[in-house]
């Protein structure tokens, strides 16, 4: 049982490790190309800086920032599963269920946009100021959808920052460090939430430079670092070795010295022809020419032990020798020794 829980974590541990880094090279890579607004709220100016573009960067920073949030939330869940078996089955729940939500969100406002900017684009040659009323729409319900998905990723971040500094799986510099950044990021996505209801003008805190650079980047490190030290576990974790059952191993009479051993006849149990080397099955005979089978003989009776025998019936009492019973013949009598 011990060797299939170190296979477990072996496995674990190397499909964490590239996941992570994977996660982190593409998505720090988004961060440092996604174009910046100034004013996520002028839904014209957003989409005057798409049409420039024509489409092409964002479909591709967006469809590569969505296969980063795929590889992320499959690096958190087996990171939960390696929680799970150290014992902290609490936070490996929260970390899953949090990584796998915040990630299917982003995974769908990312792609389910990637040919709208194409439309967009073609729409604002013909009508500008329907396609920005079109384009707002979506632009809102996209920020709004980001907001609940960065909010469980932070949540994600440092439920397992927490538990794996805690587990020794990472250094606590490195959890603990984890733990803060996604707490600052989280404080600050509240807080700026709770400014915009009074207003209602729509938000997000990552076009701001200094989340981006200050929060968004050094998470993608903190994936990068947890990544590198399970592949470094991994690599130099050593494995066990299975213990197979040995077969057993026939005694074989040796022959005497000087004379050569008399292989066993082609064709029997266990041993090959010329023609088939595989050992070959003993044969079973035809039940039509098997021999008759010996005449049995009739069982003997059994007899009980005298402690186990059955009671004597009730009969006519038996005659104790010399004992008279009233039909025997009159006797002589006594001869007389004084007679008269």
């Amino acid at each position: 049982m011990a060797d299939v829980m170190e296979e477990r974590i072996h496995s674990i541990e190397r499909t964490a490790g590239f996941t992570f880094v994977i996660a982190a090279v593409l998505l720090g890579t988004t961060i440092l190309v996604q174009p910046i607004f100034p004013d996520v709220n002028n839904t014209g100016q957003v989409l005057q800086a798409i049409t420039s573009a024509k489409g092409e960067a964002w479909m591709q920073v967006h469809a590569i920032m969505a296969v980063g949030f795929a590889f992320a939330a499959i690096a958190f869940c087996a990171l939960a599963f390696l929680l799970h078996l150290k014992g902290s089955s609490g936070s490996a729940s929260i970390v899953s269920a949090c990584a796998l939500l915040g990630g299917g969100i982003w995974v769908t406002f990312l792609t389910a946009e990637l040919y709208t900017y194409h439309f967009f684009a073609n729409l604002y040659g013909v009508d500008a100021g329907g396609a920005t009323m079109l384009f707002a729409t979506v632009w809102f319900w996209k920020l709004g959808a980001l907001y609940a998905g960065a909010l469980l990723f932070f949540a994600a971040v440092f439920t397992a920052g927490v538990a794996a500094a805690k587990r020794d799986l990472v250094p606590i510099w490195l959890g603990w460090g984890g733990a803060l950044i996604s707490l600052v990021g989280a404080l600050v996505y509240i807080m700026d939430f709770w400014s915009t209801t009074a207003t209602g003008a729509a938000s997000q805190p990552m076009q701001w430079p200094a989340m981006r650079y200050g929060v968004g980047l050094p998470l993608q490190l903190w994936m990068l670092g947890v990544g590198v030290v399970m592949l470094r576990e991994y690599f130099t974790r050593p494995m066990p070795m299975r213990v197979t059952h040995p077969r057993p191993v026939e005694h074989v009479r040796r022959a005497p010295e000087g004379t050569a051993p008399t292989p066993p006849p082609a064709g029997t149990a266990g041993m090959g022809t010329p023609e088939s080397p595989r050992p070959m099955p003993p044969r079973m005979p035809h039940p039509a020419l098997a021999p008759d089978p010996e005449p049995q003989q009739p069982a003997k009776p059994r007899i009980p032990h005298p402690a186990l025998a059955p009671d004597p019936e009730p009969g006519p009492p038996q005659q104790r020798p010399g004992q008279a019973t009233g039909t025997d013949p009159a006797r002589k009598p006594p001869p007389q020794i004084f007679p008269g």
